[in-house]
């Protein structure tokens, strides 16, 4: 019994531990991302060469971040891995439909002022619906 809770116990921590590492990625990519963006926006500064090399490190760490949700994955259970791929799975389904037809409306003069980020919006708040719902249905 207690060699259970000793696997369980690390799993647990292992997991924890991975869930940090991501989020601390994540945090990280986002952050640079919206300092490439507003630094563009207010022309926080005038060179070429520092918004090329805003957006390079900003896509190196988008690199991380994919690195480190793949490693993330690989360390789940079987059912945590289940949960995620099937969020993963309806978000990428919902955001390439949604995505199209949103790029339809757009071209029909139905929406204007279209922006990427109505899309990744899209694409996070059904991943993480579909992670609350994956966990409430299989716990």
């Amino acid at each position: 019994m207690g060699k259970l809770m000793d696997d369980s116990s690390g799993y647990e921590t292992r997991t924890a531990k991975s869930s940090v590492r991501l989020l601390c990625w994540t945090l990280a990519w986002a952050g640079t991302m919206v300092v490439a963006d507003k630094a563009e926006l207010y022309q926080w500064h005038s060179s070429t060469l520092i918004s090329i090399l805003a957006i390079a490190v900003n896509a190196a760490i988008g690199l991380g971040v994919i690195v480190t949700y793949i490693r993330f994955l690989k360390e789940l259970d079987d059912l945590e891995r289940k949960i995620q791929f099937d969020a993963l799975a309806l978000s990428v389904g919902i955001g390439l439909v949604g995505g199209f037809t949103f790029c339809l409306l757009e071209a029909a003069d139905f929406i204007s002022d279209a922006e990427a980020t109505d899309i990744i919006m899209l694409l996070a708040l059904t991943y993480s619906v579909a992670l609350i719902v994956g966990k409430v249905r299989f716990r």
